[in-house]
């Protein structure tokens, strides 16, 4: 029996010492596609995803590459504040928001600890040490070092091989602190070997599993400029980072704006459009008011990986592009710097900056649902005119054989054989009424359909509209029917 069990750890020995040494010659003949070791490119890549985060407390720090650590105590405003944990921050926010012409001002109660980003710990006493290290870190939104716009997904097993001692040590790795010392202290003969599959989230909460190094390491090239990375010092700023465009585009629908504040070249001139209320239709218009005149511009929705093509901005995120023939000091490519609770949207542009409020009262909801309606029932499909009688006279006969299709660029078109006639449309609502504004020019016989008219009926596959004389009495109308 004893011999037995002497033969049974004898063989289970040797296959542990077999299955050990395949381990060995299989890490060692891994090409550096499937390791990591200290001249790898990608343990670099991998360094700069785990490296400390330094411009979450920016607002305190001033500084990208830094971190304080918490708690820590600050006068903000001469207001005294304790903070506990990131949500603080808002704390300080709201201080420094509550004016907007004076002068900011946080005091930080020293002494503090801060962390590198190699995780290093210092403890600082004064603000001209604090300042030092913040300025190894340059300026703000300069490129540096750290990718942020991805992160790995914990736990992650690894196999580390030391060929001096011919050590093999599975290591689970849980936090991005452990990873960046696993790899920064590689030295020569070290080699790490990942258990792929792994997971990697990217900055917008998608996930991407990397089944070897390979697609791992371009997954971090890819990311390095595939988000803002927040590397400026207004906490708060990226409220808009993970804003989709639909969230945009349905809340500048949902009421009317006006102008809260416009600074244009570093001057404020904001009491040139205190009565300017701007509307955003969902076929790329929008009308603003001047004068009891009805303007139109244009507007749309960009989103931007790099901010290539978007003037001087270089930021990634998402712009609304508006434009007004007349009126420069709008027509930009607006950068949605932040979205505040729904009811103000502050639009960025170099050296400018636009920030509008919103303007609804009890109807507005009301009447977005009814204008929405009738911009979608025009824009689908084709329409023939049904009836016109113009200022008591049936002209119907002059319009049969046209095809009317009514395009959402607020372009509308109608067609008969060979000939084509271009106008536009737009549907507002003028004294708590909806109505369709036509507009073809002079070309004949559709300048007669240049008007304001008041929608009467809205149906699917049925449109009317009537124009009322000074009286109030129906001067002419107009029907469509769809095709």
């Amino acid at each position: 029996m004893k011999t037995i069990s002497k033969f049974l750890l004898l063989s289970l020995s040797i296959i542990v010492f077999i299955s050990c040494q395949t381990e060995i010659n299989s890490i060692e003949q891994s090409s550096e596609s499937e390791t990591l070791n200290a001249a790898s490119e990608v343990a670099t890549l991998v360094q700069r995803t785990v490296s400390q985060d330094g411009s979450k407390d920016n607002i305190i720090d001033k500084a990208s590459c830094i971190t304080v650590s918490l708690p820590v105590t600050v006068l903000a405003n001469g207001v005294e504040i304790a903070i506990e944990n990131e949500s603080d921050f808002e704390l300080i926010e709201q201080i420094f928001d509550e004016f907007e012409d004076d002068d900011d001002i946080l005091q930080i109660v020293f002494p503090i600890v801060i962390t590198l980003s190699d995780y290093t710990e210092i403890t600082v006493n004064t603000i001209e040490e604090l300042q030092n290290l913040a300025s190894e870190c340059g300026n703000e939104n300069e490129i540096d070092d750290d990718i942020e716009c991805l992160d790995f997904v914990y736990p992650i097993t690894l196999s580390k091989y030391d060929a001096n001692s011919q050590l093999i040590e599975t290591v689970v790795v849980t936090n991005d602190m452990q990873f960046y010392a696993l790899v920064n202290h590689l030295g020569d003969g070290n080699i790490i070997s990942i258990n792929f599959p792994i997971t990697m989230k990217l900055y917008d909460g998608t996930e991407e599993i990397v089944n070897n190094m390979e697609e791992m390491g371009s997954l971090m090239e890819d990311a390095e400029f595939m988000c803002d990375e927040d590397d400026d010092n207004d906490y708060d700023d990226d409220d808009c980072m993970h804003c989709t465009e639909n969230q945009i585009s349905e809340l500048l629908q949902t009421c009317s704006w006006n102008i809260h504040k416009i600074i244009i070249d570093d001057i404020d001139i904001t009491a040139q459009y205190t009565d300017f209320i701007f509307t955003f239709l969902e076929d790329g218009t929008v009308v603003t008011i001047i004068a009891g005149d009805y303007i139109y511009g244009t507007w749309e929705l960009i989103t931007s990986q790099d901010g290539m093509g978007m003037g001087n901005n270089s930021q990634a995120g998402k712009y609304i592009n508006i434009y007004f023939e007349d009126y420069p000091d709008f027509s930009f490519n607006w950068m949605v710097y932040e979205m505040n609770d729904d009811n103000e949207i502050d639009l960025r542009s170099n050296q400018n900056r636009l920030t509008l409020e919103i303007v609804c009262d009890d109807n507005d909801n009301e009447e977005n649902d009814s204008k929405t309606e009738l911009i979608n029932i025009l824009s689908e499909g084709t329409w023939l005119v049904a009836n016109f009688n113009y200022e008591g006279q049936n002209e119907i006969t002059n319009y049969n054989d046209f095809v009317i299709d009514f395009k959402n660029n607020s372009l509308v078109t109608a067609t008969k054989g060979d000939n084509t006639i271009e106008g536009s449309w737009s549907v507002f609502y003028e004294d708590e009424k909806l109505k369709l504004e036509l507009n073809f020019g002079e070309n004949m016989p559709f300048n007669k359909f240049n008007k304001n008219w008041l929608a009467v009926d809205i149906k699917n596959t049925r449109v009317e509209v009537n124009n009322l004389d000074d009286s109030g009495n129906e001067e002419s109308n107009l029907v469509f029917e769809r095709i």
